[in-house]
């Protein structure tokens, strides 16, 4: 790999990063994203209810792809935990670019 091929893929590494804590920042809310970007999901200690709310929470999130906002309100209706869960889930396995069909900034 040249310098200039290494240099464009690093370029386009750093703005897939900024476009996703963008993405999830809307959804989430700057604060969660800083949260879970503290923590590794390889590091916790999944209970069964966990797994199953972020199962729901990605099924949700799928069900309304075609309305950002609606993914917003239904995201502030849970508890922080549960925020701080499917942000960090969602984030750790880029499944946010598979649940939308456009940016949303």
């Amino acid at each position: 790999m040249t310098d200039s091929e290494y240099e464009d893929d690093l370029q386009h590494d750093i703005a897939g990063e900024v476009s996703l804590n963008r993405e999830l920042s809307f959804l989430f809310g700057e604060d969660i994203v800083v949260q879970a970007r503290l923590l590794d999901v390889a590091d916790l200690n999944l209970t069964d209810e966990m797994t199953a709310f972020i199962g729901k929470g990605v099924r949700q999130l799928k069900h309304l792809k075609h309305d950002p906002q609606a993914q917003q309100r239904w995201v502030s209706e849970q508890a922080p935990g549960s925020r701080l869960l499917l942000c960090l889930w969602m984030a750790d396995m880029n499944l946010l670019e598979k649940m939308q069909t456009r940016s949303y900034l």
